[in-house]
This record gives structure tokens, C-alpha cells and sequence, in this order.
């Protein structure tokens, strides 16, 4: 699955699948679409990042988002990736990691 990370002009980061079946010139397509959210633990402790749904009260799984209101668009970290695959998902992956 294509996850993709974007920065838009109202500061939000969201991170979803793009969608081409939908992609218009004025607006893209992004399915299940979560807004990061930076939440601070307790000091000395790493920032953790937050999932909310981008517009939580809509029933519709493809959102358009007008391009002039995109910055830019990267590529998440595998934890961000990760961590939307579940959320969006019933599939479990298995963890990578060697085990000793």
C-alpha cells in the first residue's frame, strides 16, 4: 500500500493513501486520511505522535483535499506507516525484528 505524508498550508501534517482513480487537477484523493498529532509525554520522555481522523464526522473513506492547500508531499517513516496500516487495516503484520 502507497502511504504518502502531507504538509498543508494550514499547518497540519496528514498522512494517507493517495488515490488516482480520483486524482482531479484541482484536488487530490486521499483514503482514510489521519491528521498527526505531536502529544508531549512527560519530561524527558520523546514526543509521541497521535492519529486522529482527518474530518471524523464524515462517513465518506476518500477525501478531496484541493492541491493549493498541499505544501508538499514525502514519504512517512516506517513507524508513521506502520502505525496508519494498523489503524486503517484488520491485517497484523509480523514484526521483523530477530528475537535471541
Amino acid at each position: 500500500m502507497t502511504v504518502n505524508l502531507y504538509r498543508l498550508t494550514t499547518g497540519e501534517d496528514i498522512v494517507g493513501a493517495p488515490q488516482d482513480i480520483k486524482h482531479t487537477k484541482t484536488h487530490t484523493a486521499i483514503k482514510k486520511p489521519f491528521v498527526l498529532i505531536p502529544m508531549q509525554g512527560k519530561p524527558g520522555e520523546n514526543t509521541r505522535i497521535g492519529f486522529q481522523p482527518y474530518i471524523p464526522y464524515s462517513e465518506d473513506e476518500i477525501i478531496m483535499i484541493k492541491n493549493d492547500n498541499i505544501i508538499c508531499t514525502t514519504n512517512p517513516g516506517d513507524n508513521i506507516k506502520s502505525t496508519y496500516e494498523q489503524n486503517t487495516t484488520n491485517l497484523v503484520k509480523p514484526n521483523n525484528k530477530i528475537v535471541m
